[in-house]
This record gives C-alpha cells, sequence and structure tokens, in this order.
C-alpha cells in the first residue's frame, strides 16, 4: 500500500523512513536528557506550520514559554509562526501545585485540555512532551499502562499527527506507550572513544520499511541534521 508522507523538516531523517512519516498517526520519541527530543519535535512541528498545517507544542511541566525562547534561537522561524498563530507551545496542567484544591487531574483531564487546544487552533501536527510525566498524575500505580493505553487510543481519535516525547532509561526496556504507537524512534548520547556521540534509531515503523541502524545526529544552526550509518 502506498501512503501519503509529510516531512519532519528533520534534514536527512526523512530519506531513511520512504519520504517522512505516515499523517494522523502517532509516534514515540524516546531518548536521554540533551539527546535532542525537544529539538526533534518543534523542527516537526515548525516544518509544517510553514507549509500550513498548524502546530501545537503542549508542555506537561508548564515549560512551554522556556521551549520557546530555546528554539527560537534556532533558524526555523519559530517566532513569525507563533507570531502568525501556525505554532503554539502551551502548558497543560499535569499535577497539582502545593495547597492546590482541585485533586482531579489525570490522563482524561489532560486530555480534554489537549482536544479543545487542537480544536480551537485546527491543530494538524502535535508534540506532547513528555509521557514521563503524564504518569505522575495517576494516582494509582496498578493502574498506569491502562491508562496511558486508553490516553493513546483517544488521541488517534484526533485528526492530527502526534509525537509523544518520552524519555528512555533502559533501552532494553520498553513502556506501554513504545508498544501502543505506529512508530518508536530512539536517540541516543554515548562516548565513542573521547568524545560525545549522539544518534538517531529507527525501532519500529508501521508501514515503512526501514533499518534498525544507529545514523549520527547533529545540531546545526537549522536544527538537527541525520547523516551517515555508525559503523
Amino acid at each position: 500500500m502506498i501512503y501519503l508522507r509529510i516531512k519532519t523538516g528533520t534534514k536527512g531523517f526523512d530519506d531513511v523512513i520512504n519520504g517522512g512519516l505516515i499523517p494522523n498517526r502517532i509516534y514515540v520519541l524516546s531518548g536521554p536528557p540533551g539527546s535532542g527530543k525537544t529539538t526533534f519535535g518543534v523542527q516537526f512541528l515548525a516544518y509544517g506550520a510553514s507549509t500550513g498545517a498548524p502546530g501545537l507544542y503542549v508542555s506537561l511541566t508548564r515549560g512551554a514559554e522556556t521551549t520557546f525562547e530555546n528554539m527560537s534561537g534556532y533558524h526555523i522561524n519559530i517566532p513569525m509562526l507563533t507570531r502568525r498563530n501556525e505554532l503554539f507551545f502551551k502548558d497543560v496542567k499535569s499535577m497539582p501545585d502545593y495547597g492546590d484544591s482541585d485533586t482531579s487531574i489525570s490522563p482524561s483531564t489532560i486530555y480534554a485540555k489537549i482536544t479543545d487546544l487542537v480544536n480551537r487552533y485546527s491543530i494538524k501536527r502535535l508534540v506532547i512532551d513528555s509521557m514521563s510525566t503524564m504518569r505522575f498524575s495517576i494516582k494509582d500505580h496498578t493502574s498506569k499502562d491502562m491508562e496511558i493505553g486508553r490516553f493513546i487510543q483517544n488521541l488517534s481519535l484526533l485528526d492530527c499527527t502526534t509525537i509523544l516525547i518520552s524519555e528512555m532509561v533502559d533501552p532494553s526496556t520498553y513502556s506501554t506507550e513504545q508498544y501502543a504507537c505506529d512508530g518508536l524512534i530512539f536517540l541516543h548520547n554515548f562516548m565513542r572513544g573521547r568524545s560525545m556521540t549522539r544518534a538517531i534509531q529507527i525501532i519500529k515503523m508501521c508501514g515503512t520499511a526501514h533499518d534498525c541502524e544507529m545514523r549520527k545526529l547533529d545540531f546545526t544552526e537549522n536544527g538537527l541534521r541525520v547523516s551517515d550509518k555508525i559503523v
């Protein structure tokens, strides 16, 4: 079956996934701190916004303004796109503050807030940062997997392409969202000789022929860039 593809905006990445992501699916981007997860996600949104697909970055840690400021340093037109109401950075409360009387925060209430934003701004590309924070909103530890699974199932009802960001502590242990998603991308930081190397790896990409090789990932003034396989 031939699928319509949408480009991610990360140079070199679309070439290894047959031209881009399949739209209206859910993808998980996992990696350790500093590996480029947020940059990849915002690049994805900015590229879409520049081609007529409004994008929404949702922070569950009340850090949307900081992300906007950090990403504005790249040459991908973040301030202009936000001024034009084509790209949005929003905080969605994921846990109560100290002394907060509203303790009804849960994946379902977070989903309702995200749905409202998606509908209000006609969003076509969505990034949620992060699923690790989402877990803190679930009071019953025995139901965490079920709640996360239901949240992802409901996200699939939205008419947009979604990237879920999650922290990766142990690459050999998979989380609920990693099993439930349509595509899984790992970002890596590791020592190679005496220098730190960043890499990107496609673990799963439904409907797309791909390998699982690590490829070099670099930060540039235009954001992330994917290059050759690491051998």
